[in-house]
């Protein structure tokens, strides 16, 4: 599984994006809804408008007129003379084509077509291309698309909803409460395959409740089936269930709320894991996801260390 994150979307087009310098292009056109990201990078780079394609295709007034020039500038869409069409990936071209069927016939403007990544396969439907990237491939922005959640198992706490506090997870009353009100973090969009989680059996009514309140769709409801939260403490139970119900299952795809236990159901199941703590993806051989995210964390550690000597020294000179 080839994953690309926000920040290596950024990276990617800051390293391709003398591909189209220097080309003349007048506006960039995104194609929604995962095409508009790019586009507006790379307008930005470009130092021109960009519009979605929708209003492309109306013939919009231009708002932003973001452009080193200061003549000739275009005020409506079709007064641009080269545009750029841009979607973020490009594997059979179905959808760049349709996009390209949908602009009126009597737009005269040059029309290129851009793909950030694109298959091996699929070079041949773009114009442009910044990067293959052969599938099959998963983008942090379309995670919790509808495709991708009917066949993925989904954690809850720290997914769907925000983690209960210390003092919330008491297995009582407190842990009823947070049951019934948990803010909602991730709200999926389509019908989630399975949703498996930590939760005991015991609060399956709470569960349901609250996941029928805030409209989420799903198939499957796994918890676990043991007495106590000190049980699932004794027994090392946190991760264990879920790699291996994912490991014979024919789900393709898990999106877990901690980055520890995205490694060990990735090692388990020997499948690919996304995790919402650090937007990285997990496999059983990788183990680059684990260090990365460790390393981040002694960074965050050192630089709050920092922030707080400096404050203590500012504070000793006040005194």
């Amino acid at each position: 599984m080839n994953y690309k994150s926000y920040g290596d979307l950024s990276e990617d087009i800051a390293a391709s994006l003398f591909l189209v310098q220097g080309k003349g292009y007048d506006l960039v056109v995104g194609i929604p809804r995962s095409g508009m990201i790019p586009a507006s990078m790379v307008a930005l780079g470009l130092h021109i408008d960009v519009v979605g394609l929708p209003d492309f295709i109306a013939n919009q007034q231009l708002k932003t007129r973001l452009s080193r020039k200061t003549q000739g500038l275009p005020n409506a869409a079709w007064d641009a003379k080269k545009i750029l069409l841009v979607d973020d990936s490009v594997v059979t071209g179905r959808t760049m084509q349709e996009a390209r069927d949908s602009i009126p016939n009597d737009c005269l403007c040059t029309i290129d077509t851009l793909a950030i990544y694109a298959d091996p396969n699929g070079k041949q439907h773009v114009d442009i291309s910044f990067c293959t990237l052969e599938s099959p491939r998963a983008f942090q922005w379309n995670i919790f698309s509808p495709d991708t959640l009917s066949q993925a198992c989904v954690d809850i706490d720290g997914v769907l909803c925000v983690d209960p506090t210390a003092h919330q997870n008491d297995d009582g009353e407190k842990y009823i409460a947070f049951l019934n009100n948990a803010e909602p973090l991730f709200l999926p969009s389509g019908r989630i395959g399975c949703l498996v989680t930590n939760r005991l059996e015991k609060y399956r009514s709470q569960t349901e409740e609250w996941l029928k309140q805030q409209g989420i769709d799903y198939e499957r409801l796994v918890m676990l089936d043991l007495p106590s939260r000190e049980e699932r403490q004794r027994l090392g139970a946190s991760f264990t269930h879920k790699g291996l119900l994912y490991k014979n299952s024919d789900y393709t795809f898990f999106i877990e709320s901690s980055a520890m236990q995205a490694a060990d159901i990735a090692r388990i199941s020997g499948k690919v894991v996304y995790c919402c703590q650090d937007n990285q993806v997990y496999t059983a051989t990788n183990g680059k996801s684990l260090r990365g995210y460790a390393k981040r964390l002694l960074r965050t550690m050192k630089l709050k260390l920092r922030t707080f000597s400096g404050l203590h020294r500012r504070l000793k000179s006040n005194r």
